[in-house]
């Protein structure tokens, strides 16, 4: 009985007229403070950063390195690590799925729509991201500087130095470090706050937006010529190019 009048209870939706505001001015209002904030950020960009233009696109000219749009540079740095169609199909594809599913996995509407919906969202944000993004740093820079014999580095040439096929290293690891790393998270994340599935599902969800934030960074600020890895002010132009 307690049950069913608990669930009664999430299920209800509790109307206060005194909590609506009006699209406008209140979110209108907001959203052109926010237009405005980015577009001066723009300009003083623009004024103190120094960004010169270059030769025309030329087909038989490639840049060194050839990087993809910036909301794409997460892909291209899974490239770097493992199988192509792994990384540029199987990947985002499941992500999407699973992100379409959330809706049918958690079915409470108690809390929809709130930040981080309960009192322990907050601290499962911040652990989530952070857990996230040591395991992503960790890995990506064990995979570039991991020493595989021959000037080679790398998880997947160091296991085919040991006589283990290509395909372990390009799709089997990188599945099994996909699959543990949001799974312990979910065992922790369980275990140290008693969460619910919607604390959890707010775990998952920080664990791929830290995930595409990370890598973004690292294509965008850290990948330098042949896709190397070195600090930001090492980058310079792209080879290949010549600035007018």
């Amino acid at each position: 009985m307690a049950r069913v009048m608990q669930h009664e209870e999430e299920e209800k939706v509790i109307e206060d007229p005194g909590e609506r505001v009006h699209v406008w001015p209140h979110l209108v209002s907001i959203e052109l403070v926010g237009a405005l904030i980015y577009l001066l950020a723009l300009s003083l960009m623009s004024i103190f950063i120094r960004a010169p233009l270059v030769d025309l696109a030329n087909p038989e000219v490639t840049p060194n390195p050839a990087k993809a749009p910036w909301y794409f540079l997460g892909l291209q740095e899974l490239l770097l690590h493992m199988h192509p169609a792994l990384a540029g199909v199987i990947v985002p594809g499941a992500v999407l799925i699973l992100l379409a599913a959330i809706p049918y996995i958690d079915r409470t509407r108690a809390g929809t729509g709130i930040w981080f919906s309960t009192p322990k969202g907050l601290p499962i944000t911040k652990f989530s991201a952070v857990y996230t993004a040591v395991w992503v740093v960790g890995l990506v820079l064990l995979d570039e500087y991991l020493p595989a014999g021959e000037g080679a580095h790398g998880i997947s040439p160091l296991l085919e130095l040991y006589g283990f096929p290509p395909a372990v290293g390009d799709i089997f690891v990188p599945l099994v470090f996909m699959t543990f790393i949001p799974w312990s998270l979910a065992v922790i994340v369980k275990r140290r706050w008693n969460a619910n599935t919607r604390e959890i599902i707010i775990a998952l969800y920080t664990f791929f937006l830290a995930s595409f934030v990370v890598l973004t960074i690292i294509g965008t600020a850290f990948r330098g010529h042949s896709m190397q890895l070195m600090w930001p002010w090492e980058i310079g132009a792209p080879e290949g190019l010549m600035e007018r």
